[in-house]
């Protein structure tokens, strides 16, 4: 038997994983700046033209053939995997300018699948040629397949930036990519502008480029402001709304005419959704919805209105509640060549995606001179060859019919006439009779032109403005050839219909009091906490500021939270109303604390502690289990449902007994009721992308509970405890140092238990020295000028 050799499993596990997630990145999920492709699209395309000869004026075959081609002799993984990309690349709702022309059931937009492989049938659309024709040209390195058997180009001499043009989606391990659709000639001229100033800024780019176009159209409703940001750091996300138009006005049948959608949205569903909304009478001004979809229309969803009906209003209401109205979420992320010409995932800009593309487009176009001055030069060398023999034709006859053989011929004719090999062969193998003097002018004519366009191919090569100048003529010619106008529209000031609940809220500061109780309140100035009002037995356990307009979070301690507008807080100078009359809260369960979603309080997006996680701000969560967690704030700041969100998972008898947005706190301290108390940095807490358990923040014993805590940052930097005993313990910043989470902590008490924590002093704004975002006062700190947040 072979000797084994023990290795670390974590280690062993580790490599392996790594080299799976580089694989799934290079080799799967995500698109080739260069051609735009991923590689099973890429290896498609190869195989119906090399194996196949599906062009697009030749017949179609069945797509189970093609499948299986690509399958077998490029693409090892599953056939539905294979077919789902070919399908994709012929839906004209899915692709700007499909690459496959498919017969047969490709599905449809209403959300319709595909038939089977062994039913429909596929060829290449023109568009794919020029992705492809310049193959043959030695434009593209090609590497061997999987098997060793045959070859693959490592990526498609494409004419036009697919990438950018057709768009891309895919999620592979730690990263995704999802880029829209863009018009082919905007994307050409834009390219051209940039050949012409390669200093164009984004905002110069976009004079060219509008934004995305989408296959089906629809309307963006973002502004140009916003795409530029987008474009010009490679991430972000814009409003998409389907367009629609009014038949039948004054009539007593009016209909609303839906005539595009969101792109990706599922029609079917859409549909389905609206005539939901009908049925349970949450619109009724509207009697009913139907498809009445066809080739000669085209898209069209009709709604029926009553005679009075406002249609904006019922708009207005379809794209606030269904996917009418959807958020397209950019990720410009893809495969670009590095210094080495290695392939590295990368989120990229507008203006990198076309540079890169017009690298390789000059050094595509570069390549192809090159190798047609090589046939040019070969040609014109044999030529050379026919013009000195047929300068002593009589004599080199004699040659040859004095030879033992051909090869005796052809080194008896090197010798005399210094020919070489090639001239040599090919004279040997030319019929005698197309060197006579009647045929010597056709060789002389095409020697001139051969050497004439050859001296054309050189000074192009020799020249960068020259080949920049071929590669903008030949994008222009594709642009007539291939360019369409465009089909999104980019909406205006008069698209944006006037429905608008915040139009109805006057703007204005305000305070959420919130008690131990539930109990909440909206007050506009707040001298102090005592002066407020609450019930008997009850207290303030927070004052949430911000603007009307802007929204508050309650979390709850069994891992719900609760979203509402402030401006619905009922303003009382009493007690207020209980939480438990907006929100739908189990028995027994209590408010642990409430949040603002002020962009002045709490900032919109903070930077992430690492590329592999969600942005900031983040929600730090406590359980009486010892628990800990913190998990992005964003996904709270809109408006909840009466049943709320999850912001953590609990294990039975679990609760929360902590929630705070972190702002420049860095450690924090937990306490349990046995006595024991930890100090941790807040950093060794993982950080998710959505409610879960977390990790062990203090260790309990049996029975124990963790009872709350402290978090130590500029404004606090101690935790104040209570004992059974009456005796309150304060635990310091610098008295306390900073351990490992997940201990027992430090024992502070051994005959008694500790039974509450005294929170720190609520901090109230001072709406009168308010300034800009991040310099907002407060009336605590020194001198009652200390900032309230960073």
């Amino acid at each position: 038997m072979p000797e084994s050799i023990p290795i670390s499993i974590a280690k062993e596990t580790q490599e392996r994983y790594l080299r799976y997630a580089l694989s799934v990145i290079t080799s799967r999920a995500l698109p080739d700046v260069r051609d735009g492709l991923k590689p099973v699209q890429r290896r498609i395309l190869y195989a119906m033209q090399h194996e196949l000869r599906l062009d697009f004026e030749n017949k179609a075959k069945k797509c189970a053939s093609i499948v299986g081609d690509v399958m077998g002799k490029y693409h090892p993984h599953g056939d539905s995997a294979i077919y789902e990309a070919l399908v994709r690349m012929a839906q004209n709702w899915m692709m700007l300018v499909p690459l496959v022309h498919g017969q047969g059931n490709f599905g449809s937009i209403m959300g319709d699948s595909p038939g089977a492989f062994r039913y429909t049938e596929a060829k290449l659309a023109k568009a794919a040629s020029y992705l492809m024709r310049e193959l043959r040209q030695e434009t593209v390195p090609l590497r061997y397949t999987f098997d060793n058997e045959h070859m693959e180009p490592v990526v498609l001499p494409a004419e036009f930036p697919n990438l950018l043009v057709n768009g891309s989606s895919g999620i592979a391990v730690g990263m995704a990519t999802n880029i829209p659709p863009h018009n082919l000639g905007e994307v050409i001229r834009a390219a051209i502008l940039l050949i012409d100033q390669p200093d164009a800024s984004t905002a110069v780019i976009m004079d060219k480029i509008k934004g995305p176009d989408f296959p089906k159209g629809g309307k963006i409703i973002s502004d140009r402001t916003t795409l530029r940001k987008i474009y010009e750091c490679g991430n972000g996300s814009i409003k998409v709304q389907g367009e629609w138009k009014l038949e039948g006005a004054g009539t007593k049948k009016p209909q609303i005419v839906i005539t595009s959608i969101p792109y990706a949205v599922n029609a079917g569903k859409l549909e389905g959704d609206i005539g939901a909304i009908i049925e349970a009478r949450k619109l009724p001004q509207a009697l009913g919805v139907t498809d009445e979809s066809n080739e000669k229309d085209g898209f069209r969803i009709t709604i029926d209105l009553k005679p009075d009906a406002d249609p904006a209003m019922v708009m207005a209401y379809l794209y606030k509640n269904t996917q009418l109205q959807d958020t397209f979420s950019f990720n410009l992320t893809c495969l670009v060549p590095n210094e080495s010409g290695s392939l590295i995932p990368r989120q990229i800009t507008l203006k990198e995606m076309l540079q890169h593309f017009l690298d390789f487009r000059f050094d595509t176009v570069k390549k192809r001179f090159e190798y047609e001055l090589r046939i040019l030069k070969r040609r014109i060398h044999i030529l050379e060859g026919f013009r000195i023999i047929f300068n002593a034709l009589d004599e080199a006859i004699k040659i040859i019919r004095n030879s033992t053989g051909k090869k005796d011929a052809a080194e008896k004719l090197i010798a005399r006439f210094e020919l070489d090999a090639d001239q040599t062969e090919a004279i040997l193998e030319s019929q005698l009779y197309k060197i006579a003097t009647m045929e010597i002018q056709k060789i002389l004519d095409e020697l001139r032109e051969k050497k004439k366009e050859a001296k054309r191919i050189q000074e192009i090569l020799d020249s960068k403005t020259k080949l920049w100048g071929v590669i903008k003529d030949e994008m222009r010619i594709l642009e007539e050839t291939m360019g369409e106008r465009r089909r999104t529209r980019m909406a205006s000031d008069e698209d944006v219909l006037e429905f608008d609940e915040e139009a109805y809220i006057v703007r204005e500061n305000t305070n959420l009091v919130l008690t131990r109780d539930g109990w909440i309140k909206r007050v506009g100035r707040l001298a102090s906490i005592e002066t407020t009002r609450v019930r008997e037995g009850d207290e303030v356990i927070a004052v949430v500021p911000g603007s009307t307009l802007d929204h508050a979070v309650f979390f709850a301690d069994d891992g719900t939270a609760y979203t509402m507008r402030m401006n619905e807080i009922p303003a009382s100078s009493g007690y207020g109303e209980p939480i438990t009359k907006f929100f739908k809260l189990d028995d027994q369960v209590k408010i642990v604390g409430a949040e603002t979603t002020d962009p002045r309080f709490v900032p919109e997006e903070t930077k992430p502690e690492s590329k592999q996680d969600p942005a900031g701000p983040y929600l730090l969560s406590v359980t009486s289990a010892g628990y800990t967690l913190r998990t992005p704030f964003a996904p709270f700041r809109q408006a909840s449902t009466k049943a709320g969100r999850r912001y953590v998972r609990l294990e039975e008898k679990d609760k929360v007994v902590m929630a705070r947005v972190l702002r420049d706190e860095e450690s924090i301290f937990l306490a349990s009721a046995n006595g024991h108390v930890i100090h941790f940095e807040i950093n060794q807490i993982n950080i998710l992308s959505g409610a879960g358990k977390g990790v062990m923040g203090i260790k309990l014993a049996d029975g124990d509970t963790c009872i709350g805590g402290a978090l130590v940052g500029n404004r606090h930097d101690a935790l104040t405890v209570e004992t059974s005993g009456g005796i309150t313990k304060e635990f310091r910043r610098g008295a306390n140092p900073i351990v490992s989470r997940g201990g027992k902590g430090v024992e502070v008490v051994k005959r008694a238990t500790l039974v509450k924590i005294n929170p720190p002093p609520i901090d109230l704004v001072d709406w009168e020295v308010i300034g800009e975002p991040g310099d907002v006062k407060s009336k605590s700190g020194k001198n009652g000028q200390g900032k309230l947040f960073d």
